[in-house]
């Protein structure tokens, strides 16, 4: 049967150090002690192996942590995803086990369960539904790059097709993204109607592209009436007869009538009785007929010409330059600029065409005005032609301004306009690519269902499966097995474990348990149910890698020997075990059995040691694994462990020593070790250094007072259990009191101190 036989690679494990496949590190065997100090690391390591024992990432390592761990038979199981297949075979005991199997405030441990020959159906109606895990896991997983596969395609797809509608809409304020897509999918009313031409789409796109709304533009004002009146009074003056009425001198010289009007006007007017331009005498015959010659109808027709030559001055002044004062096509809307160049242009036309007519009709009111009483020979038209052009002009004018007036409206509601052409270009690209978006949607939505469906299924399974284990552990109570556990594991009978309606409950000496039980009765509890579910649900010790992580807790030395003695026994034809303790007794107890077998050829025990350090590079502890140095290995007692760590720190000198963060802990343990042996008594260390002092008058006094210094920092320690805390001593303070302590061991027993050297060297 395969075991454990590395941790193959580390990273990010907590205060575990990173470690590469090629890294080197001592292999596991059959039985495995590793000894650390509290917090070097053994919770996370026995978390790791749990991960096996739950088939997956335990939930107090960290997220992003990785690992492989690698069986003897080149199996290799690796954090995060792939930890599935010895689930069966991994037991671990730590706090974990502990916290979710017991029920502390109630003296209960949950329901505790073991497979007898009643229970074999059961048994194996619960063996056939694990075999089934994992052909469900494997289809989950092959469902699951189904799902992402489509979920990738139609994730594409919106994000493409998002990018061609932001590019169209040209919407400066608002984004528009893959989810706008899906939504506009879901709610947007569209259809085949909504696609459109691409010159209708082309037009809408350049309104959404506009920035603000193009200025309003004033209409365009010909006055086609003043037009038609004048040509129509041209022709009229061009053809009008008053030769009756006029003196034959004014019929030869007819350009002379308004100067002879005025003339006359004025000499009756002021009583003149001689011409004023010849001298001669004004008789009356000459006044009656001037006065017959230049009757009303005369001065009507020049003041009727001279009206209109007026009229005709001022609208050839306001027609002139007209057409460049008419708003151009590239001034109105977009939408609009095609229909108001046609009517722009045919406009145009018709305004040349009337124009000349109405040159014409100017020249002939001058030249009357000219001669008043002579006809004007002209080309004007009918008055049924100039009706027909007039009314063009205007229908013309009419239609050029209907499309300024359009444009006006668009520039009022630009807002609405736009917001209008943004939503029909949205509805245009949703309905052009609806059928790939659907097919795409549909395929997605069937996977999801179908893996809901096989999720459903392994749910379903595993209910099942707790169910069939429900089963079975409400019909084998093995409170009495749990009993002569802890009797053998505490070396009394003072405690007994009883089956309840929920549970178990605590008695001593045949009465319940008040109030939390101590911590030994605790883990006395935790473990002897940890150990008498090994064999449960069919499994056999032989196949089991048994992971114990500090299974003493608050026992005497008595007690100890008992606990290690059940452990070690309980487990001894386990197919791998592993011890992780940081009491030192606990420690001892095992590697005394397993130090024999740790030296056989091939070796069946490794005894190991939880090495934290703080390299410089990083100022972090980081444990590494490594085989247990040969002062702990070699001695029960951890007063060569201690004196190797000082020899060691007084070899680093000036330079790093990864180790300094614990050596005032170490420092002061071998001084209490030392000065116990060298001043016995119960006396307070300082009277211990003063009567060493008096003893030795020779010691230099400021090596005397760093070890005071050392002894007022540092709290008591009476284990290594404590030796990795941090100290509030300066490192130049820790070399002052290393070197001050060999020097007093030297001064007061320099055999021993040569000893120490010897048996403790640094190397």
């Amino acid at each position: 049967m395969a075991i454990i036989k590395r941790i193959k690679t580390l990273k990010g494990v907590g205060v575990l150090a990173d470690k590469g496949a090629k890294d080197q590190s001592p292999d596991f065997l059959r039985c495995n002690l590793l000894y650390g100090f509290n917090g070097s690391g053994k919770s996370t390591l026995s978390r790791i192996f749990a991960s096996l024992e739950a088939g997956k990432h335990h939930e107090a390592l960290p997220e992003e942590c990785t690992f492989e761990i690698e069986l003897d038979d080149g199996a290799s199981y690796t954090a995060p995803k792939k930890l599935t297949g010895i689930e069966n075979r991994v037991c671990v005991f730590n706090t974990d086990f502990i916290e979710r199997n017991l029920q502390w405030e109630a003296g209960r441990a949950n329901s505790i369960f073991y497979i007898s020959q009643e229970l074999a159906e059961l048994a194996a109606e619960l063996k056939t539904a694990q075999q089934l895990v994992p052909a469900g896991v494997t289809a989950k997983e092959a469902q699951a790059k189904v799902v992402n596969a489509s979920d990738k395609a139609l994730k594409t797809y919106r994000t493409e097709r998002a990018r061609t509608v932001a590019g169209a809409l040209h919407s400066a304020n608002r984004r528009y993204e893959a989810g706008q897509l899906q939504a506009d999918y879901e709610k947007l009313a569209h259809g085949p109607e909504s696609v459109l031409a691409d010159d209708a789409l082309e037009a809408l796109i350049d309104i959404a592209r506009l920035s603000a709304p193009p200025p309003t533009l004033k209409p365009i004002e010909i006055d086609v009436a003043a037009i038609q009146s004048l040509i129509e009074s041209a022709r009229k003056f061009g053809e009008v007869s008053i030769g009756q009425v006029v003196l034959e001198e004014l019929e030869k010289h007819p350009s002379m009538v308004p100067w002879m009007k005025e003339g006359h006007d004025y000499h009756s007017a002021n009583a003149l009785e001689t011409c004023l331009f010849c001298g001669n005498e004004l008789t009356q015959v000459r006044k009656d007929k001037l006065v017959a010659a230049l009757d009303d109808k005369i001065a009507t027709l020049l003041t009727n010409l001279g009206d209109a030559r007026a009229k005709a001055v001022t609208l050839s002044e306001a027609l002139l330059g007209l057409t460049g004062q008419w708003p151009k096509a590239v001034e109105l809307d977009l939408a609009l600029q095609a229909d108001y160049a046609k009517a722009l242009k045919q406009l145009a036309e018709n305004f040349d065409g009337i124009r000349a007519h109405l040159k014409e009709a100017a020249r002939v009111i001058v030249a009357r005005l000219g001669k008043p009483t002579t006809t004007v020979a002209h080309t004007l038209p009918e008055v049924a032609t100039v009706t027909a052009l007039c009314e063009a002009l205007a229908a013309s004018v009419a239609a050029a301004n209907a499309l300024i007036e359009q444009h006006n409206t668009a520039t009022a509601d630009f807002t609405k306009r736009q917001d209008n052409a943004r939503e029909a270009i949205r509805k245009h690209f949703i309905a052009e690519g609806s059928a790939a978006y659907t097919a795409l949607r549909s395929a997605y939505d069937e996977a999801v269902a179908a893996a809901q469906k096989i999720e459903q299924d392994n749910a379903d399974l595993d209910q099942k499966i707790r169910d069939l284990n429900t089963k079975v552990k409400s019909h084998g109570p093995a409170a009495e097995q749990i009993t002569k556990l802890m009797h053998a594991y505490l070396g009394h009978g003072e405690l007994t474990v009883v089956a309840a309606a929920e549970g178990f409950e605590l008695h001593r000496h045949g009465k319940l348990v008040r109030g939390q039980p101590s911590e030994g009765e605790k883990t006395a509890i935790a473990l002897c149910y940890f150990l008498s579910t090994l064999e449960a649900e069919g499994r056999s010790i032989k196949d089991l890698i048994v992971v114990i992580d500090d299974p003493i807790s608050s026992l005497d030395t008595k007690a100890m020997n008992y606990a290690c003695a059940l452990v070690r026994s309980r487990l001894a034809e386990a197919a791998q075990v592993f011890v992780l303790t940081h009491n030192q007794h606990c420690m001892n107890e095992f590697k005394k059995a397993w130090r024999a077998m740790s030296k056989a050829d091939p070796p069946k025990a490794t005894l190991l040691f939880m090495d934290v350090k703080v390299p410089a590079a990083t100022g972090l502890r980081t444990a590494t694994i490594i085989e247990m140095p040969g002062q702990l290995r070699g001695y029960d007692s951890e007063y060569h462990f201690l004196c190797h760590k000082m020899l060691q720190f007084e070899e680093a000198g000036e330079a790093y020593s990864e180790y300094w963060f614990m050596m005032p802990n170490v420092i002061r343990r071998v001084l209490e070790i030392f000065l116990a042996f060298k001043e016995p008594g119960g006396h307070p260390i300082l009277q211990k250094l003063d009567a060493m002092a008096k003893k030795l008058p020779d010691l230099d006094k400021v090596r005397i007072t760093a070890l005071e210094r050392l002894t007022q920092v540092e709290s008591h320690s009476d284990s290594l259990e404590d030796l990795i805390a941090h100290s509030s001593m300066t490192i130049e303070e820790t070399r002052d009191a290393n070197a001050a302590l060999l020097a007093l061991m030297v001064a007061a027993d320099e055999g021993h101190a040569k000893a120490i050297r010897v048996q403790c060297k640094a190397a």
